[in-house]
């Protein structure tokens, strides 16, 4: 489906209807996830960006075959992604494929993949002030998810959480102390 077809679709309006709208697009075979992800790009469009990434975050939980096929260009183009609100899904999405109970494709992908770039911009949306709370609490999971990557994760990661909760939101709090106690755990058994 061409780019300017799919962008007559995610135009409308969708209100209360919008999830189940999204679900049936994200299914939809003609919707190129090649297509959706270019869009994801796409910074006079910010909503039209935004839709897509959620349909690739439903494609990557439900339809990994699918999303895994795309996994090397959405790799490859994090570090270009300046759309808070698709950070936001591409989070997400990166805690998918990154957690070490994600499913076999996602585990064997992520263990063949040069993950210093993903752990770059990672740490770079993390510490980023501009960044959104929601997005900063998903990079902290991601970066725990691939503190086996390297050992200097682990001890960047706990400075950078202790640094966030000094102010951090509710959300923030919750999540870094979790986090924290993770790292703990990791210290623990290594």
């Amino acid at each position: 489906m061409e780019k300017q077809t799919i962008i007559q679709r995610f135009e409308p309006t969708f209100g209360k209807t919008m999830i189940a709208a999204l679900t049936a697009l994200a299914q939809d075979p003609d919707i190129s996830a090649e297509g959706l992800l270019a869009l994801c790009y796409d910074p006079p469009r910010p909503q039209i960006a935004f839709r897509s990434a959620w349909i690739l975050e439903y494609m990557a939980v439900h339809d990994e075959r699918r999303f895994l096929m795309l996994l090397p260009q959405f790799l490859a183009g994090l570090p270009h992604q300046e759309n808070r609100s698709c950070q936001r899904h591409f989070t997400k999405i990166l805690m998918r494929i990154t957690d070490p109970k994600a499913p076999d494709p996602y585990r064997e992908f992520m263990f063949r993949a040069n993950k210093d770039e993903l752990v770059e911009v990672v740490f770079g949306w993390l510490i980023d002030p501009d960044t959104p709370v929601a997005v900063q609490v998903n990079c902290l999971d991601i970066l725990l998810n691939l503190c086996s990557h390297a050992d200097w994760i682990a001890e960047e990661l706990e400075t950078q959480t202790r640094h966030l909760l000094r102010r951090g939101s509710a959300a923030m709090q919750s999540r870094g102390k979790r986090v924290l106690a993770q790292l703990k755990e990791l210290k623990t058994a290594g």
